[in-house]
Formats: C-alpha cells, sequence, structure tokens
C-alpha cells in the first residue's frame, strides 16, 4: 500500500508540469490559444493568458494584440511563429498530493506551494534567423529546422535561461511526459520525437521562489511547437 500511494504522489506531482501552451492557425492571421494535457486539449480561463507575440520569418516581430472577449490572438500579417505567456496559477501540495489553488485559502495540511508560469513558441514557417532567441525568461531554441524532422528522428535544442545557457535542464514532450534527458554545460540536449503530427517539447525548470510570498517554489515551462509530417 505505501508503494502504491508513492507512485500516485508522483503521478500527481507530475501532473503539474505536463501541461503546455500552443496556438491553431484561424482565418486572416487569427490564433487561438491552445492548452494542451496529457495528450489532449483542455479548456481554460481568458485571464490566464498573459501576453502573445508574433514574429516573421526574418525573426522580426510583428504587431500582436489579443482579443480576450473572444480568446483569439491577431497579428498584423502572416506570422512565422508566435509566443505566448501563461498563468498556470498556484499549487497547494496536501495529503492527497497537488491541487490548483490558492495556498492562502486552502484547508488542510500543506506540504508544499508552487507557481506555475508557461512560455510557449508555435513554429510555422522557419528559417536561420530563429537560432537568436526572442528573450524568454526560459526559452528553447530548435539547433536545426524543427519543421524537417521526421518520427524518430532527434532534435537538437539550445536552452537559454536569463540570456544563458542553461545546465541541468529536465524535458518532457507531448511524446514523453518523462523524458530522462537534461542539457550539458553548454545548455544543448538532443531530443527525441517519436510521432508524426503536432510535437512539443518543454523545457522544465525547478526553483525556490522568493518574489511571491504566497508559494516556495515556482516552476517555469518553455516549450516549442510544430508539425511534424
Amino acid at each position: 500500500m505505501k508503494k502504491i500511494t508513492t507512485l500516485m504522489l508522483l503521478i500527481l506531482a507530475t501532473s503539474i508540469y505536463a501541461h503546455q501552451v500552443t496556438v491553431k492557425e484561424g482565418a486572416n492571421n487569427t490564433f487561438k490559444p491552445k492548452f494542451w494535457a496529457h495528450g489532449e486539449f483542455k479548456s481554460f480561463e481568458a485571464k490566464q493568458l498573459k501576453g502573445a507575440k508574433a514574429y516573421d520569418i526574418n525573426n522580426k516581430a510583428i504587431k500582436t494584440g489579443i482579443d480576450f472577449e473572444n480568446l483569439s490572438i491577431l497579428t498584423a500579417k502572416k506570422p512565422a511563429m508566435v509566443t505566448l505567456t501563461f498563468d498556470a496559477g498556484y499549487w497547494v501540495k496536501g495529503d492527497n498530493g497537488y491541487k490548483n489553488t490558492n495556498p492562502t485559502t486552502y484547508k488542510g495540511i500543506v506540504y508544499d506551494t508552487l507557481k506555475s508560469i508557461k512560455y510557449g513558441k508555435r513554429y510555422f514557417e522557419y528559417s536561420d534567423s530563429f537560432i537568436n532567441p526572442v528573450g524568454l525568461k526560459l526559452e528553447i531554441v530548435p539547433l536545426i529546422n524543427p519543421l524537417e524532422i521526421k518520427p524518430n528522428d532527434k532534435l537538437p535544442v539550445l536552452v537559454i535561461k536569463d540570456g544563458k545557457p542553461a545546465e541541468g535542464i529536465s524535458f518532457e514532450t507531448s511524446d514523453y511526459e518523462n523524458l530522462d534527458i537534461k542539457t550539458n554545460e553548454f545548455g544543448i540536449a538532443s531530443i527525441p520525437v517519436k510521432t508524426s503530427g503536432l510535437q512539443i517539447i518543454a523545457a522544465v525548470y525547478y526553483a525556490n521562489q522568493i518574489n511571491d510570498p504566497k508559494v516556495n517554489n515556482i516552476t517555469i515551462q518553455s516549450s516549442i511547437s510544430f508539425e511534424v509530417k
């Protein structure tokens, strides 16, 4: 029974991380933000979408806005890449694992608390200009064209945190929720791609949080998403 309980808590803890954001292309330079969790898209509140930006094929910023009423992203022209910033809220670890709730109003014994932030980059086209990061706090940069990846290939990526290569960063993907791979001393890792269709590769960072009095820790996940044919 103890082993089963430990396993269940591990699964619940993992569920905090296995959620990512991407976008789906619509008509007339509009895009729908999507919240992916464990193999399917889930609903979310408009206020969780904190920001969006779009870039052309030369990695130059395009005028971008959010229609919160219709939960859509609008761009001045067709982008090659769209980025999102998403607030996944507060999490409290109690006797039954993690729960998405405010730590200040939680009833029961608290074993841990954290804040979850997610960044996402969706590629529709690619050029060598995208080797340059766009300035996210935690960011994945593909080192080859991800749109040319085939199933069973590996995608080399660079992970940058606060503008510098980040060592020891772990990953999850839409194919592998628990990927036993970390970045090396240069911030580089090679990520396996198992299947075709929409692929999401996320770098996962976890640390103490000193800026928010409600929580003890923070987790940041930053992903890239792209279509594999």
